[in-house]
């Protein structure tokens, strides 16, 4: 576009009119196609609220803010959710727009309904009008069937209606702003539970162009954002606050340069809240490793653990094998992950047994401590165990076992919690929180452990 200008002032004959007419006509196409300028960078803000119907206007149970901001022909996100129960920082932000794959993460919100989680997607932030839009068009976005109700005018800018539904039902009316697709209002359904509806809201508080330079810094800072969200390699449907040691250290390898270049700029907060976090994992982390070097060697606590079967297993039954002992709560519902782990750990276990392994499952689901909620424990860890196909014993006792060897949730880290006992009865492996797995290796660091005490 730009060299087609350069060609055009050095037509012979150029007047200043003419000259004017073209620059703002390159301008309003780049408005109309959602392009910024070369250097210029749009910030626009928006609030939104997830309201439970009832009397008047309902009960509002979670208030959230979004930015978009528009770099050249990129549209950048952030999430502000609920800091302690909503979106964890690493999926709060991201690029967004109809070019952006469906597998890449887009602005949603955190919310536990009734004991399960649930990733509620925000309405866009920015939609692709066709170009020769008018009432009744239809196109594709993102899974939806979009269609144009009606184009009017609002506050002096012009905007159309768009009524947006998708195949399991959910409805959204969007209003979109006719020059930019930046989507000014949306009303969207929300079903969780067992099909209960709620309704989220979402409205542009403000939009302003920022300064070049601040513009210059928020696109190197985008840059080192993605790269950095990439590297962690955590999945679109995540939604724990947990990161490895791997994830950590990337954090803090680039955190002074991150920081330096948010300075001054709208996400000078998400950077400081990723520093903040990361520091008090590495604190977690390290509790975990002081602890994983204090048992290393150490002789097994002698257990015995009552099995949802209804046997029983004792330590002594388990000499001379090598032992993984995972603790989870082994619950089928709410099912949210690292529950898929056990899948891999079940692959793990049928390759291993031959080799004299031994997989336990320790389930630390409260019901399974109480009289009264003890049959409802043992038929909630024996439905997982028949949805996830799991053949290795899962059992459990008062608690005990966990905290003879140290449950990582005394120091603010999470379960499941990973002890590997060598034929000998020593303990040979420590390991917190999930382990980070690829789908064509499965649990690579556990097997690793595994096959180091199998060689010696």
């Amino acid at each position: 576009m730009f060299s087609n200008l350069i060609s055009f002032l050095r037509t012979p004959g150029l007047t200043s009119t003419r000259l004017t007419v073209f620059v703002v006509v390159v301008l309003i196409q780049q408005v109309v196609t959602g392009i910024m300028p070369d250097g210029h960078t749009q910030h626009s803000t928006f609030s939104g609220s997830l309201i439970q119907p009832g009397e008047g206007d309902g009960e509002i149970l979670r208030r959230f803010e979004a930015d978009l901001y528009t770099i050249g022909s990129e549209h950048f996100f952030t999430v502000s959710d609920d800091l302690r129960a909503g979106c964890p920082w690493p999926d709060s932000f991201g690029l967004t727009g109809p070019a952006v794959p469906g597998d890449k993460v887009q602005p949603h919100l955190v919310y536990n309904y009734d004991g399960t989680i649930y990733l509620i997607n925000l309405p866009p932030l920015v939609t692709a009008l066709p170009a020769a839009i008018a009432p009744d068009t239809t196109w594709e976005h993102a899974g939806w069937q979009m269609t144009a109700v009606e184009e009017q005018t609002l506050d002096g800018v012009s905007v159309w209606i768009v009524d947006a539904r998708e195949r399991r039902g959910r409805q959204q009316t969007l209003t979109v702003e006719a020059s930019s697709g930046v989507t000014l209002r949306a009303e969207a359904d929300v079903f969780m539970g067992q099909g209960d509806q709620f309704r989220l809201t979402l409205a542009r508080a403000s939009s302003k162009q920022l300064e070049p330079p601040v513009g210059t810094q928020l696109s190197e800072l985008k840059g080192q954002l993605l790269s950095l969200q990439a590297a962690l390699k955590r999945r679109p449907d995540s939604h724990g606050y947990e990161l490895s040691q791997r994830q950590v250290d990337d954090v803090l390898a680039g955190i002074e340069q991150t920081t330096r270049l948010s300075k001054g700029t709208p996400l000078e907060d998400l950077v400081r809240r990723m520093r903040a976090d990361a520091e008090q994992q590495q604190k977690r982390l390290a509790s975990a490793a002081s602890r994983a070097n204090e048992l290393m060697n150490s002789d097994s606590p002698a257990f015995v653990l009552d099995l949802v079967s209804g046997t029983k297993m004792d330590s002594a039954s388990l000499k001379g094998k090598t032992v993984v002992l995972h603790f989870w709560d082994y619950r089928d519902a709410p099912l949210s992950e690292p529950y898929g782990q056990t899948g891999y750990l079940e692959f793990l276990f049928n390759q291993k047994k031959k080799l004299n392994v031994q997989v336990v499952g320790v389930s630390t689901n409260p019901d399974l401590q109480t009289a009264e909620n003890i049959g409802r424990g043992r038929r909630s860890a024996r439905k997982l165990s028949e949805f996830m196909n799991l053949t290795y014993p899962i059992g459990h006792d008062d608690g005990a076992l966990i905290k003879s060897f140290g449950d990582p949730r005394d120091s603010k880290g999470q379960l499941p919690l990973w002890i590997v006992l060598a034929p000998d009865g020593k303990v040979a492996h420590y390991h917190a929180g999930f382990y980070e797995v690829d789908a064509s290796q499965g649990l690579k660091e556990l097997e690793a452990v595994l096959s180091e005490l199998l060689r010696k």
